[in-house]
């Protein structure tokens, strides 16, 4: 029987259709074919059912049936489609006595799963469970390859490949048939889809067909698989102070959702670390578990009466978040060590930076809402005890806003609260008498002039406590054609409990300073700001000009020094808070009295692409005391700019041009002669192939806080790609005052679709650390599917 052309196969009275994947036969009665257990469908080569009813459709030049040999053959073109199986073939002859279905010439099976099966010759079992192949060759959906002379597939689930071949790398475009960047060829390959792995018995590791490296015997994951126990790829480290050291870590998928690694690592210096770290996932989150300890062998390496100069170092850590519901996310960041730098020292995963904040937090946002609840300790990693031990804890820590949805009398209200009660265990005085800047010269403080009544103190032991509230109201209306006003009203309220103290600092100066005291303040302010945004357009470019006008009252700050500063410390006078109510950073302090600030704001736009937004402006204190020249225990507001009645000019510039490079400049100027006391420029440069950042600060001297000199440093930073896989990268910081380089790192990456390499040099020579200086290489070297590995070198130490 023979027939040409396209046909439509069923089972029907005097013809039969059988096997998982394909079959061609006669027979008086049908038969519906036989069902396999349906896998995951990422699985690699995994045997997929037939759905029951389906029908297998027949494209062929020729198909012929031989009823003596009970075969059916298709030739010239063969093409079969059955159950989300597709072959093409040559010829497609399938054996109803045997079973078994042979196809020859360029014979092509695409999978259900998406993998494609390429070979010479296949000699297939009906269900498609074993066979023989001849030069196969897998392409999978996760772009791996497999290759062999030879392969025989058993039990439906394992694949021998004799001369095997394996990569994850594509072949090259323009010569296919160089060899890729790196394959492993082994003796026998023997793929178990059951076990999810892959087995390697004599292999050589070849990077563009040249072989590097032997391995006997080595296994690795299903390429399509996600997490695997076994071993992962050792690390390699090495470090003046602990030696040269090797990592082994195995990794144990204990389920679907959790996993744990485990490893040891010897240093030849301080023996043995080990580390584990348990990861559990949830259908609301996760959490995690991590310990590391060691007992050094040599503690004397490391700096006589540091953190590192001990015997037995541990640490224990776990981390959590959970969505609670759409709004509320609960979790916690929590660290506990022997010491105070040991995970940054062995360079533990997740711990190793030098600042870490230990929390447990709630967090709640809504659609015009935020709360905020933490519980917080401060971690420094560095071999300054001082460091560490002048953090506070907090406990806990309250934020809370909300915006009204209606309006009130026509305008916007929000309320906020803030709830915070810290502990600190000891006490440090960052300086204890201030000399007068005018006498200050060279380093000294001449004829002794000192200000005997401002102390400096930055850090104080004890507890404090404090609540925060304030209301606020404001609404913007358009009057007198154009000109925008806004009338705002707040009142705040805090009470207060402080009980510090800090120790005598030196028996030249004066003892130490304690705080005993509670209490309430309050400030209620009124304020009108007014702009008249004024628009000029020409034909190819818009300009808006905008004065800016606001008016502050209210009364004088109360309990100014009564309290602590813990949260206000940081106060840089600029544009950017030039017409906020309150410049101060944080709660501890309120800006008090009646101030004007005045400004021009100009934002231009050209059609070319280029825009230019800038500022100018000053600030006024009219009434009541100033709180920038009224001391605190920080000494905030000192040379700030605002700690006289007329502030110091401040500026800004912006440049944004079509070509990928944006300016900005700003600037502090002294009210009397214009001299800059502050300026910090940024630029940054990005283009398809490359990218450049700079940012300069210059800061004058600032001899009450201890700068008698100019600082002024600057940082760069740039990325280049060399061609499609390379890239170069590099950043440093430079302080040109002090002719001081404080930090500098360079690289040389490479990355395509199977392979990457970074490589990284890291130095830091910081005259203003306490801590050591530190030179380091680093290797990373990722091969896709198989494993990713590095090593690092301490190229040495100094303080």
């Amino acid at each position: 029987m023979a027939s040409r052309g396209t046909g439509s196969w069923e089972a029907t009275r005097g013809l039969r259709v059988t096997a998982c994947v394909l079959a061609l036969g006669l027979a008086s009665t049908s038969l519906t074919p036989r069902s396999t257990l349906a896998q995951d469908a990422t699985d690699l080569g995994s045997a997929v059912s037939i759905p029951s009813g389906a029908k297998m459709l027949l494209e062929a030049d020729t198909v012929t049936y031989d009823t003596d040999a009970q075969t059916v053959s298709a030739t010239g073109g063969v093409r079969i489609d059955y159950g989300g199986y597709k072959l093409v073939a040559r010829q497609v002859t399938y054996n109803q006595k045997t079973n078994r279905l042979i196809a020859d010439g360029d014979v092509e099976l695409q999978q259900p799963d998406g993998n494609k099966v390429y070979a010479d010759h296949a000699d297939l079992t009906e269900d498609f469970t074993d066979g023989f192949v001849q030069a196969l060759r897998i392409e999978t959906p996760a772009n791996t390859r497999f290759a062999a002379a030879e392969a025989v597939r058993r039990n439906g689930d394992e694949t021998t490949f004799e001369r095997g071949l394996y990569t994850a790398c594509e072949p090259c475009r323009e010569h296919p048939e160089r060899a890729p960047l790196w394959q492993v060829k082994a003796r026998k390959i023997v793929w178990d889809q059951k076990e999810k792995e892959v087995r390697y018995y004599g292999a050589h590791f070849e990077v563009f067909g040249a072989p590097i490296a032997y391995m006997p015997y080595f296994q690795s994951p299903d390429p399509t698989v996600k997490r695997k126990s076994g071993f992962l790829m050792p690390q390699f480290r090495s470090s003046s102070k602990l030696g040269y050291g090797a990592s082994v870590p195995y990794f144990w998928a204990v389920s679907d959702s959790s996993d744990l690694t485990v490893t040891g690592t010897y240093f030849s210096k301080q023996g043995f670390l080990g580390e584990a770290e348990w990861r559990q996932a949830l259908s609301n989150g996760y959490y995690t578990f991590q310990a590391a300890g060691i007992s050094q062998r040599s503690p004397d390496e490391f700096l006589d009466n540091t953190p590192d100069d001990r015997d037995g170092r541990w640490m224990v850590a776990s981390r959590g978040e959970f969505e609670l519901s759409d709004r509320w996310v609960f979790g916690w960041d929590l660290l506990k060590q022997s010491d105070q730098n040991f995970s940054r020292t062995y360079k533990v995963s997740n711990y190793s930076d030098v600042y870490h904040t230990s929390e447990v937090f709630l967090t709640g946002l809504g659609d015009r809402s935020y709360f905020d609840l933490r519980a917080q300790k401060f971690d420094v990693q560095s071999t300054t005890e001082l460091d560490s031990d002048i953090q506070p804890e907090v406990l806990p820590s309250l934020d809370y806003e909300r915006i009204e949805d209606d309006p009130i009398l026509g305008g916007e209200a929000k309320a906020r609260f803030n709830l915070t009660h810290l502990r600190r265990n000891d006490s440090y005085p960052a300086a204890s008498l201030i000399c007068e800047p005018s006498s200050f010269y060279n380093g000294a403080c001449y004829g002794g002039a000192y200000r005997e009544d401002i102390y400096r103190h930055t850090a104080m032991e004890g507890d404090y406590s404090r609540a925060s509230g304030e209301l606020s109201w404001q609404k913007t209306e358009n009057v007198l054609g154009g000109v925008l006003v806004t009338p705002m009203l707040s009142v705040r309220g805090d009470f207060y409990s402080a009980n510090m103290e800090i120790d005598d600092f030196s028996p030249t100066y004066q003892s130490g300073y304690s705080l005993d005291d509670s209490g309430a303040r309050f400030m209620p302010t009124a304020a009108l700001e007014a702009r008249y945004p004024y628009l000029i357009e020409t034909a190819h470019s818009s300009h808006v000009i905008e004065p800016i006008g606001q008016i502050i009252l209210r009364p004088d700050e109360t309990n100014i020094g009564l309290l602590p500063n813990e949260d206000s410390e940081g106060l840089v006078f600029n544009t950017g808070n030039l017409f906020q109510l309150d410049k101060f950073a944080g709660y501890d302090r309120i800006e008090g009295g009646t101030r004007a600030n005045l400004g021009i704001h100009y934002l231009g736009t050209l059609d070319t692409g280029y825009t230019l937004d800038a500022m100018f402006g000053q600030s006024y204190h009219l009434a009541g005391q100033n709180s920038f020249a009224q001391r605190d225990l920080a000494l905030v507001g000192y040379d700030s700019g605002l700690e006289s009645d007329v502030s110091d000019y401040v500026a800004s510039a912006a440049v944004s041009m079509p070509i990928g490079l944006s300016v900005g400049v700003q600037g502090r100027f002294d009210k009397d002669d214009f001299g800059l006391e502050r300026t910090d420029v940024s630029a940054n440069l990005n283009r398809s192939r490359f990218s450049v950042g700079v940012t300069y600060s210059d800061i004058a001297p600032q001899p009450i806080y201890g700068f008698p000199d100019d600082r002024q440093q600057i940082t760069t930073t740039g990325r280049i790609a060399l061609d499609e896989n390379w890239s170069a990268f590099g950043e440093m910081s430079y302080d040109i005052a002090n002719s001081t380089q404080i930090s500098q790192a360079f690289g040389l990456g490479y990355a395509n679709e199977c392979f990457s390499l970074l490589a990284t040099y890291r130095e830091t020579e910081d005259r203003y650390a306490q801590d050591v200086n530190t030179r380091t290489l680093l290797f990373q070297v990722g091969l896709r599917t198989i494993a990713d590995f590095g090593t690092s070198y301490d190229l040495g130490t100094e303080k």
